[in-house]
């Protein structure tokens, strides 16, 4: 009779410590927020790392600053867990209800049943209508119904603040992609004296900027937000100019200070693929001979070291359709009798005075950089090239790692001796392409 008693008893047991396992003890906190959390992170995990991503995807890791607030408090979004949309535009993962309800647009899908949502801001361009911007990967829009003639600035704030739910963690860089912007173009002496665009609260030197610069883009270096939370301040100004189309579409995204996608410091760009195209800004294959080059440059463009390769970055200019020049920074000149030498590469060093790009240790495809009269840092000229004074560009190729050239102008064209442009040929900049090998 025991045995029976036990055995029926036992019955009772299995299904009890069976439905105690699925369900977990009474006393447990989890719910079923913590545990659709806890997937979504396993299932970004399970994600290959690939250095190819985008910039702007981050991978989930674990945490090494401090947190103010954990993703379990605010279940409706996942903060940097970027996605993209059929149409290739950038979102983040969110409960549909909650990006509908926060203005986003639903396109596309992410695991667990979350939505890729697009968040778009456009201001009215008001001095009271500055939108604050708190989501990783917003689009800052110009207005849809133009700018009035009477419009003079328009402005955004991004915050940047670990405490933030939708942020959660420290941010230690934005990176500013230029999906369309179009501004008025500087003057003859290659100066923004119209339309402006500038970047305050960056802990790296940002220039100002105008002209054309769509596919170009900014890393703006903070102080971890989780110790020092920071609001950068993007800024158009406009002059008087009523023939002047200003439109801009401006992604931005917010870097953690632990992601592995973070750019070299005091880099204002970076490329992470092997090949690509780096122009200077406001360079644009467009005909004509009017300077588009921009006064005041002097900041830093970095590329990734790749691992396995032999650790040589190739650079050449680009191939036109129209007039315009690939590679035209201060016209060369010769100094007794002084004169200009255009269609030419610098003639002596003395010619990058003003105006240069910086390629450490560049040298001619083909030929070692120890050969006499071939090694130079600076380049100036009309045509790309490490011997002096000739009339053809060629491929620059550097041995100098961590790869990083620099690019500098002085605030004039025509006015500031020894190396004078010609008003009538004013600079036009560089546009490159690179192989990184």
């Amino acid at each position: 009779m025991f045995n029976k008693y036990f055995s029926l008893f036992g019955l009772f047991l299995v299904p009890c410590f069976w439905q105690t396992v699925q369900t977990c003890d009474e006393n447990s906190n989890d719910s079923q927020e913590d545990l659709a959390h806890d997937s979504v992170m396993t299932e970004a995990r399970r994600f290959p790392f690939n250095p190819w991503l985008p910039y702007y995807y981050y991978m989930p890791m674990p945490v090494e600053y401090p947190t103010a607030m954990s993703t379990r408090t605010f279940p409706a979004f996942v903060p940097f867990t970027s996605c993209t949309t059929p149409n290739r535009e950038m979102g983040i993962c969110a409960e549909s209800g909650a990006c509908i309800r926060g203005g986003g647009r639903a396109s596309g899908t992410c695991v667990l049943g979350r939505v890729c949502c697009v968040n778009v801001v456009s201001n009215t361009c008001d001095d009271e209508d500055r939108n604050v911007v708190t989501l990783d990967n917003t689009y800052w829009l110009s207005p849809t119904t133009g700018l009035s003639s009477t419009t003079s600035s328009c402005g955004l704030t991004v915050k940047l603040d670990a405490k933030l739910p939708e942020q959660g963690k420290a941010v230690c860089q934005v990176r500013l992609n230029f999906v369309l912007f179009t501004i008025a173009q500087p003057n003859s002496e290659s100066v923004c004296n119209t339309d402006t665009f500038d970047v305050a609260g960056a802990s790296n030197k940002i220039p100002t900027i105008c002209g054309d610069n769509e596919g170009q883009h900014m890393y703006l270096n903070v102080p971890s937000s989780a110790t020092s939370p920071t609001d950068l301040q993007l800024s158009f100004n406009f002059g008087t100019n009523s023939n002047s189309i200003r439109a801009w579409n401006i992604l931005i995204s917010m870097i953690p200070c632990d992601s592995a996608n973070l750019a070299p410091l005091d880099c204002l760009q970076y490329f992470t693929a092997r090949t690509g195209t780096v122009r200077s800004f406001n360079w644009r294959d467009v005909g004509g001979t009017r300077t588009r080059q921009l006064a005041n440059q002097d900041y830093s463009i970095c590329f990734k070291t790749m691992p396995g390769f032999t650790k040589t970055l190739c650079l050449t200019p680009c191939t036109v359709t129209s007039n315009q020049l690939p590679f035209s920074i201060s016209i060369a000149s010769t100094l007794s009798p002084a004169g200009p030498r255009p269609g030419q590469s610098q003639l002596v060093p003395l010619n990058c005075n003003n105006d240069f790009l910086v390629i450490p240790g560049g040298f001619n495809s083909g030929k070692p950089p120890s050969v006499d009269g071939m090694a130079y840092d600076r380049y100036c000229g009309e045509r790309l090239n490490a011997l002096p004074g000739n009339g053809a560009s060629t491929t620059i190729c550097t041995t100098a790692t961590p790869f990083r050239l620099l690019f500098r102008t002085n605030g004039d064209e025509t006015t500031t001796s020894p190396t004078p442009d010609s008003p009538t040929n004013g600079n036009r900049g560089f546009c490159l392409t690179f192989r990184n090998q």
